[in-house]
């Protein structure tokens, strides 16, 4: 094969990914810039830059992967994605912009009137968002691995030093720019391939009589998967995007409300077929490679096999600038809560804008350097790692982010014990799992959320809430032209 025309097609997209960038950062020129996109983004901005971070290359090594191996049942995750996207733009997005600050601990701390929610959340995400980078570094180290023949420990960290400088130079306005382009690479590449795909094993029909010939379960609705478990999945992942601040704090950077709605629109008309074209891929792969030794690496092994040069140099691009956009929005988006919720809001209040703009780069440089030993352990599935870090999101912020918004009588006393609740129980649940205490029939996730919502309710009941919090949820609760008139 020519790898010439790979070399080409990766520089390519690469040469006009970094001209988007270069002329992004040249409109990034103060801390609202760099943070939120000085609120000026579009729906098509939101909508690619939301399906760039949550398909990222994460449905090109791990979810591919899934669906190699157990088949259909995966969409259970999909599912939650899907909900949880609804649920943003729809639900929680809208309320998020008319809140109108810069982090979501900013808005826990205003909304129960605890100023030390500010730097305690900022932690815990903090922690959870290494973790999601290091699966992040893993699908670097795979892609650069398998396309250049680099050792796997140096495509790690590579892509961790290509993402950190990505982040520390761009900031929001380049993140929402460069995400739409990678999710447009990303669609183009995967509606060539699979036709090729297909062809290349007689057709969809051949795909499916081969696999339920050996697998019959792998078209079924949860196949070897408990129901307990495929329900797990579903909950890890709806509420786990709904604790996440990479995605929430994309509806801070958004016009108004209403480019929000816009964006929920388009992301139901785009996800679920996106992931649909994914799962035909993977089917396809399983009958071309029934005994591949990596199945995280069946993508990047078809592509080689069977669509052109130049259009998998173009894909490569395009998963790697899915990579970076998940991880400068992750990765921005825990510095920027440290700086800001912790140095600027707890420690030095008096900070001026510019030197808290340097200390979030060096936290971004920090965090981006912790995750790199996750990245090149690789301790597990890409999609395992991710699901640990999404349970402690949706067990610790998902849960309190929603009532929060819903639940008008909702405590102080409330959100901090639901926090908590939910946290202790969903990291010690996994914990006592990986020492073999706890059985893995049953995931920590639906007990977890049980748990954390009746703490929540019931601690609420017998606490009262202030006239500070009432009002600010009365306020949050008005409709955008409700400010309008009243501005």
């Amino acid at each position: 094969m020519d790898n010439t025309l790979i070399i080409i097609g990766f520089s390519l997209v690469m040469i006009i990914m970094a001209i988007v960038a270069v002329i992004s950062h040249l409109k990034s020129k103060d801390l609202s810039s760099f943070f939120i996109a000085s609120r000026g983004s579009g729906w098509y901005l939101i909508v690619g830059s939301l399906l760039a971070s949550g398909i990222s290359g994460a449905a090109f090594f791990g979810m591919v992967a899934f669906y190699f191996d157990l088949g259909v049942p995966i969409f259970w995750i999909n599912a939650g994605i899907a909900w949880s996207y609804f649920i943003l733009c729809f639900f929680v997005g809208p309320r998020l912009r008319r809140f109108g600050k810069v982090t979501i601990s900013d808005y826990l701390a205003e909304r129960f009137d605890s100023p030390a929610l500010r730097p305690v959340f900022s932690i815990i995400v903090s922690l959870w968002m290494v973790i999601l980078l290091g699966t992040l570094y893993v699908q670097g180290g795979l892609l650069f691995s398998q396309m250049f023949g680099w050792d796997y420990a140096t495509s790690s960290i590579f892509t961790c030093i290509i993402v950190i400088i990505f982040t520390v130079f761009g900031g929001m306005v380049v993140v929402m720019n460069t995400d739409l382009l990678a999710m447009a690479v990303l669609t183009v590449s995967l509606l060539i391939a699979l036709p090729l795909l297909l062809n290349s094993v007689g057709g969809w029909g051949e795909v499916a009589s081969t696999i339920s010939a050996t697998q019959p379960e792998y078209f079924t609705s949860t196949g070897t998967v408990t129901a307990m478990m495929a329900f797990s999945w579903f909950f890890i992942w709806c509420f786990g995007y709904l604790g996440n601040p990479g995605f929430l704090t994309r509806f801070y950077a958004a016009k108004s409300e209403r480019e929000i709605i816009k964006a929920g629109i388009g992301i139901s008309i785009l996800y679920l077929p996106v992931y649909g074209i994914v799962f035909f891929s993977a089917a396809a792969a399983k009958v071309l490679y029934p005994t591949i030794a990596d199945s995280e690496v069946v993508w990047i092994t078809y592509m080689y096999d069977y669509t052109p040069p130049i259009i998998i140099g173009i894909a490569m691009a395009g998963v790697f600038a899915s990579i970076l956009s998940s991880a400068n929005s992750w990765l921005l988006a825990g510095a920027t809560s440290l700086g800001r919720d912790i140095y600027q809001k707890t420690m030095k209040k008096e900070v001026s804008d510019q030197n808290v703009l340097k200390i979030t780069k060096l936290i971004i440089i920090l965090l981006g350097a912790l995750a790199v030993p996750i990245g090149i352990w690789r301790p597990a599935y890409i999609m395992e790692m991710m699901n640990i870090a999404y349970l402690i999101a949706g067990s610790t912020g998902g849960v309190v982010i929603l009532l929060s918004m819903y639940y008008r009588n909702m405590t102080k006393e409330g959100a901090w014990a639901g926090l908590l609740a939910g946290g202790t129980i969903a990291i010690g649940w996994r914990s006592l799992q990986l020492m073999g205490v706890f059985s893995n029939a049953i995931e920590p996730m639906i007990p977890t959320l049980i748990i954390s919502l009746l703490t929540i309710i019931i601690v609420s009941k017998v606490t009262k809430p202030n006239e500070k919090m009432i009002q600010f949820y009365d306020r949050l609760s008005r409709k955008e032209k409700d400010h309008i008139e009243a501005s």
